[in-house]
């Protein structure tokens, strides 16, 4: 390894006429290459977009975006550099070349972060995470990215209580954690993928990692919040409407379900149309249907037809074995750079109860309503939401275990079900200086620690008969109330590498009837400061 990164940095030195900058920006803006997704860098790029983008699905690549107007945000981001040192700091690539055909480049990827938590018994937190991140293009059909991480880390209590309650342990948003020192959590992170883009019409990608559907700050969809995945996306855009769909595998780390030390696999396939029905107005139909290997059955190839309703599908295989989840999106641009946006999930409902008894158990559904302001008040890159969400009981969860999740942690919003949330954000941006800052105040309904019988907050919990009643509703258990609040500031260092300097605050009260392993009645204040590559969020905001 050490060679490996010696090598590297002598061809970084020593090959540096090989590619101009404005060259490989330019070849770049014009390739398969995801943008990673982070709110805040969304939050800046989307006040650019034209009415006519397909938004919802995220992360974005460069050939779908302006390419004007990505050039016009590289541009106020760069700074005049004429040493080799300062161009790299600053400006550019670790490593890069370009050909007439094909560029790659190589990027360090690091999180090191110092804190202190004011309910931790140790001396400070601390995130040490080291990596690299390859990307490129072959021709200019034919685009490949990497980022193989590993993670050294000492959270604070709130977020250490969820890395350490499940069996084996996970880190939220991440992925297995390999330590058994209790001082501190070690887990891998890696994701990349393939993507081809053989006409205008049609796109493919082959990968391992994370999506994100919707326009809100959380997703009732699909969010990040889970580990990454394998997965086959298929993307055809044609006059004003872009139909995704893909295939992944997912799979339950739970004891129970584990066999020789192997995980319990279940797969699943999604639909996605997002259409622009007005210049203003975009839709957005979803539907998704999770199965496992029931009967030995497999990957199901009755789900591979990606123009089939799931729910026919799901009736010819017998039922008992899949999950099949609808969903409707809706955004309209207002003047003044505002935008309303929602969405509605079912995951269950009987028409008859839906209408005339909104307690019954099987009204299994959520929906979100928010409100976006770019450029607020006429300032550049000021942005505000607000925010609010709500699931009822039982909601992605299953009577076997094709319930939406992945890894122990929920696939759509990361509090599972039961819940009501209010959440703010706000962000601004100064050329390279940013503060971005979520306010979310929320109520949670959680089981009873001893008590044989679910409320519908875990969707990892069966749904069994005696839970099958006529009497449920949002926020019934055991009632735990959080409210968060997460402050950062910095300076972007280099924009080419997404490579920040930051300091942050964090402060996290929570309340609850009777306490459980992860929630108890206690205020916590997180400090912290560091320097990182911002290539995916943080998921700190954890019930």
């Amino acid at each position: 390894m050490t060679r490996y990164v010696f090598f590297i940095f002598w061809f970084a030195l020593s090959g540096q006429k090989l590619f101009s900058q404005e060259k490989l920006w330019l070849s770049k803006t014009n390739s398969q290459i995801k943008i990673p997704f982070t709110h805040f860098d969304y939050n800046d790029f989307e006040s650019q977009l034209s009415d006519s983008v397909h938004a919802a699905v995220k992360p974005w690549h460069y050939f779908e975006l302006n390419r004007q107007q990505l050039l016009s945000n590289y541009l106020s981001l760069t700074k005049t550099k004429k040493t080799w040192l300062g161009r790299k700091l600053f400006n550019e690539h670790f490593f890069a070349i370009t050909g007439s055909d094909y560029w790659i480049s190589i990027d360090p990827v690091v999180d090191l972060r110092m804190g202190k938590d004011n309910l931790t018994t140790q001396d400070y937190v601390f995130q040490n995470t080291r990596g690299i991140r390859v990307e490129g293009s072959l021709g200019n059909n034919f685009s490949f990215s990497s980022t193989i991480a590993e993670n050294w880390a000492r959270f604070p209590v709130f977020l250490d209580r969820y890395a350490w309650a499940t069996r084996p342990h996970v880190i939220p948003g991440y992925g297995l954690n390999k330590s058994e020192d209790p001082n501190f959590v070690d887990y891998p992170y890696a994701e990349g993928y393939m993507a081809y883009k053989p006409s205008k019409f049609f796109f493919f990608e082959l990968g391992h990692g994370h999506h994100f559907i919707g326009d809100g700050y959380r997703s009732l969809f699909l969010s990040d919040n889970a580990g990454v995945y394998p997965y086959f996306k298929v993307e055809a855009t044609f006059w004003k409407v872009k139909y995704t769909t893909f295939w992944t595998a997912y799979q339950d780390m739970r004891p129970e379900v584990t066999v020789n030390g192997v995980f319990k696999k279940k797969f699943s396939a999604v639909h996605y149309i997002d259409w622009n029905v007005l210049p203003k107005l975009n839709i957005g139909f979803f539907e998704t249907v999770v199965w496992y290997n029931e009967n030995r059955r497999g990957f199901d190839v009755n789900f591979l037809n990606p123009l089939i309703f799931f729910k026919t599908a799901e009736y010819e295989t017998g039922s008992g074995g899949s999950n099949t989840m609808l969903g409707l999106s809706a955004k309209y641009n207002l003047p003044y750079q505002i935008s309303l946006y929602g969405q509605f999930v079912l995951d269950e409902m009987t028409v008859d109860k839906f209408f005339n008894q909104k307690t019954y158990w099987a009204n299994k559904f959520g929906y979100q309503v928010g409100i976006k302001y770019f450029d607020a008040f006429g300032l550049p890159h000021l942005f505000l939401r607000a925010e609010y969400n709500t699931v009822r009981p039982y909601t992605y969860a299953h009577n076997t275990i094709a319930n939406y999740a992945h890894n122990y942690q929920a696939l759509a919003h990361p509090w599972g079900a039961n819940f009501k949330e209010i959440l703010f954000e706000t962000q601004y941006r100064n050329k390279r200086w940013f503060a971005h800052t979520t306010l979310s105040w929320g109520k949670k309904g959680f089981d009873f620690v001893g008590e044989d019988k679910a409320y519908g907050g875990d969707i990892y919990h069966y749904i069994r008969p005696e839970d099958k009643h006529n009497q449920v509703y949002t926020l019934q258990g055991n009632v735990g109330q959080i409210f968060m609040n997460q402050t950062e500031a910095g300076y972007i260092l280099n924009s080419a590498s997404k490579l920040k300097i930051f300091g942050g605050f964090i402060y996290r009260k929570t309340s609850i009837e009777k306490e459980i392993q992860t929630v108890k009645n206690e205020t916590n204040k997180y400090v912290y400061f560091g320097l990182k590559s911002h290539l995916w969020n943080d998921h700190f905001d954890v019930f």
